[in-house]
């Protein structure tokens, strides 16, 4: 069905709170029919029509004077600035205009009451109809405050919504960022102490070096593909990290050691990819690595956590350090997960708390 056709426009209108009030308007009138063809059987049909049709006419005349008031109202005393005091003008003005039309109704109706209805009957009946116009007024004004503050109301929630979706969404996308830059970082300055070590192993055990090479582009093909994932699971993560963990080896030999202790149910938890990486990277990067300093990592699970712990052997001097590396990963988990990453030091060990996702 064509979004512009007479049904899809009437269902559109009747969804509007100028539907409503119309719908509202047309059922009273319908109501005030039956009941004066049973209280009144002495009216004719045109005259039931006549005030069944003049109940609906003043309800719309109402709701559209009430409309354009609004709308000048609007313009001279904003909702927001008083909203009672705009409700008591705009409905003390409406009262203004309706009760002397009511006066003038009364009036030209008396023969009515007069001819079909006893005196006492009558005045009950005038009485009836002027409270009666006076809380269409009042329900009219009412209803479209309601409406006003409704639409506005929802309008707020969804720009409220949207606003912190986009919030979300940029946040995340500025600790990638500076999650990438940190990868970006740490790779260069991996893969130049990698050649160094690569160019000796050439000299020294042409297959080493080999295996060495695969195990270099392994690696790097690795970072490239899961670069741009979200998350890995940990046993694919620690797939990669072994070969990592065996270019490290060849280079500093038995001054490092990487220990592994993976509880078997947390290997499908998951990670941010290359995670591992930048930590053991990171370890490397800020403490020595020698035959007086040799350096232990420890890699386990406990509970929801995975550990990274290692004893330390601190660097006087570390090159290319920005010493914001954890602090960007602590953020990007903590957007992740509703655990956060815990980090202990102490004068002999290093620990990072890691939680799986």
């Amino acid at each position: 069905m064509d979004a512009s056709s007479p049904q899809n426009n009437v269902v559109r209108f009747l969804k509007t709170p100028r539907g409503y009030v119309y719908t509202a308007a047309l059922v009273l009138c319908v109501i005030r029919y039956f009941l004066i063809f049973t209280l009144f059987p002495l009216f004719s049909a045109s005259q039931r029509l006549f005030f069944s049709f003049a109940s609906f006419a003043f309800i719309i005349v109402v709701w559209e004077s009430v409309h354009a008031f609004n709308g000048y109202m609007n313009r001279r005393m904003p909702f927001e600035k008083n909203p009672l005091r705009r409700f008591l003008i705009q409905v003390g003005c409406c009262l203004l205009v309706i009760l002397p039309l009511q006066a003038a109704a009364t009036v030209y109706f008396a023969d009515y009451y007069n001819d079909y209805l006893s005196a006492e009957f009558g005045n009950a009946v005038k009485t009836a109809s002027f409270f009666l116009n006076i809380f269409m007024v009042l329900a009219v004004n009412t209803a479209y405050f309601g409406f006003y503050f409704f639409d506005k109301w929802k309008k707020n929630l969804i720009e409220k919504e949207t606003w912190e979706k986009e919030k979300a969404l940029l946040q995340k996308e500025r600790l990638n960022a500076q999650y990438e830059n940190l990868k970006n970082q740490l790779n260069p300055h991996f893969l130049f102490n990698s050649l160094t070590s690569l160019n000796s192993l050439i000299h020294e055990d042409r297959q080493l070096a080999s295996q060495f090479l695969q195990q270099l582009s392994r690696v790097f093909r690795y970072v490239l593909e899961n670069r741009d994932k979200e998350l890995v699971t940990l046993e694919t993560e620690l797939t990669f990290i072994n070969r990592y963990v065996f270019l490290l080896k060849t280079r500093f030999e038995d001054y490092f050691s990487v220990n592994f202790n993976i509880a078997p149910q947390a290997q499908a938890r998951h990670i941010v990819p290359v995670t591992l990486q930048v930590l053991i990277e990171n370890v490397v990067k800020h403490n020595s690595i020698n035959e007086e300093n040799s350096l232990r990592i420890d890699v386990y699970t406990k509970g929801d956590y995975l550990i990274v712990s290692n004893n330390r052997n601190p660097k006087t001097l570390v090159e290319t350090s920005n010493r914001m590396g954890l602090e960007n990963m602590k953020a990007l988990y903590g957007y992740l997960s509703d655990n956060s990453i815990e980090v202990i030091e102490t004068d002999r060990e290093f620990t990072v708390k890691l939680p799986l996702l």
